[in-house]
């Protein structure tokens, strides 16, 4: 399942230009690889078909008018071959050409993504007869974005509950084109029949914009209802035109906002809200990842873990307030006293970390040491006479017994309960 899964795609990728235009060639080439597609070339009917039988492409562009064996005759003897899957033909008429040199060109012509995607859904509404093309940008799964329509061009972030499209949560799912024929009495469209009536001879196509695969957005096309549906050449159009539309999208004002406000929301799961420092979860996945790369090509890895001493009296005595600040100041303390190549958490509490890649036992003492004395020489805002220590355990591998990222936690920390026991403000190191 795995391997024909695997070829189906690598199959879907797949183009074939036939064509004796060497500058057609030219252009649908730089076209297709800059949107991932891999592509081979024939000068004629009879070289393609012996390329169409060994490549078995998904998608054939095919000239109609060429010496020798022309397009009409490619298509005849196409019918007649015995291929694992039938490949979708699109033929060469200039009107899709130009569509896609029109889009192509508007991309390196102009810096406003706005009339980029406003041209897009025109040339392609025009090329396809759709009474309504539009993008749609994807923000969240029941939240979208219509950034340009051609039925009116002064729409832009037109906001969309995808709860009610559920073809286009479809798509987003499956991360292929969707084409649908008869819109009120689909399946799919069981859930909100009630509330598209007025598509009763409509047939709908949703083509998937994809980057990295993750669905960035949709093309999506209205037209009235065809007898056939939309045909193969009109979806692989539509799907050179998508994948073509990726950078317009990625440059859209909206796009740029909503990509901000994920990288946000992203961080503040990475991170403690009140120090800024790493969370306990991240520490752990981090401390993972570096064990199992100090494993594989055999480089030390330390580890200090850093209690503040007393910390409860702190509290007590002058209010959590004043608690939170001295917690904040010790966590930029040891940001600021350590290398930028290591990872610094709040463990939990009054409790921090550094994960110390490429570096022995020793180097971790001393960067210990070193961050023990910052602590205990710094003057603490609100706090009259009290001083704040730390007390340290630091851990390293490779060491006796540490056979994955737990067992190095657990050697830090029974460290650290060691120099709570020495008298606290001293930094231990792990029994080996």
């Amino acid at each position: 399942m795995g391997t024909d899964l695997k070829q189906r795609t690598d199959q879907a990728n797949k183009v074939l230009i036939i064509d004796d235009d060497l500058t057609n060639k030219a252009i649908l080439e730089d076209i297709l690889h800059s949107n991932g597609y891999e592509t081979r070339y024939a000068s004629d009917g009879t070289e393609g078909l012996k390329t169409i039988a060994v490549w078995q492409p998904s998608v054939i562009l095919l000239d109609l008018v060429m010496p020798g064996l022309d397009g009409i005759g490619v298509l005849k003897e196409l019918r007649s071959m015995d291929l694992p899957s039938r490949p979708s033909v699109i033929a060469e008429d200039k009107r899709n050409l130009e569509t896609i040199l029109a889009i192509t060109g508007a991309m390196s012509a102009t810096l406003d993504p706005s009339e980029v995607l406003n041209i897009i859904v025109n040339k392609v509404a025009g090329v396809t007869e759709a009474v309504r093309c539009s993008i749609v940008l994807i923000v969240k799964d029941d939240e979208g974005y219509v950034l340009a329509t051609h039925e009116d061009p002064a729409v832009r972030e037109l906001k969309l509950d995808l709860s009610k499209y559920p073809e286009i949560k479809e798509v987003i799912s499956t991360k292929a084109p969707l084409a649908l024929d008869d819109v009120i009495n689909h399946p799919l469209m069981a859930g909100v029949k009630n509330r598209i009536a007025d598509l009763k001879d409509m047939s709908i196509l949703i083509v998937p914009i994809v980057f990295n695969d993750e669905v960035l957005g949709t093309l999506f096309l209205r037209t009235r209802k065809k007898e056939n549906g939309f045909s193969r050449k009109e979806i692989d159009f539509c799907r050179i035109v998508a994948n073509s539309s990726f950078h317009a999208l990625r440059n859209a004002r909206l796009f740029e906002k909503v990509t901000k406000e994920k990288e946000y929301l992203r961080e503040i799961a990475l991170k403690d809200q009140l120090t800024s420092l790493y969370n306990h979860n991240f520490f752990y996945s981090r401390l993972e990842e570096e064990f199992e790369r100090a494993v594989r090509y055999e480089t030390p890895l330390s580890l200090i873990m850093l209690d503040i001493d007393n910390f409860k009296q702190v509290n007590d005595t002058y209010g959590h307030r004043v608690g939170d600040v001295v917690l904040r100041e010790i966590a930029a303390m040891v940001k600021r006293g350590v290398r930028k190549t290591d990872i610094v958490a709040r463990y939990g509490g009054e409790e921090f970390a550094v994960i110390l890649p490429h570096t022995l036992l020793k180097g971790a003492v001393d960067e210990a040491e070193r961050l023990r004395e910052i602590v205990e020489s710094h003057a603490y805002a609100g706090l009259v006479s009290n001083k704040i220590t730390v007390s340290i355990g630091v851990a390293a591998y490779p060491q006796k017994g540490a056979m994955n990222s737990g067992d190095l936690v657990n050697y830090a920390d029974d460290a650290l309960y060691k120099a709570k026991w020495s008298g606290k403000n001293c930094v231990r190191v792990a029994e080996t």
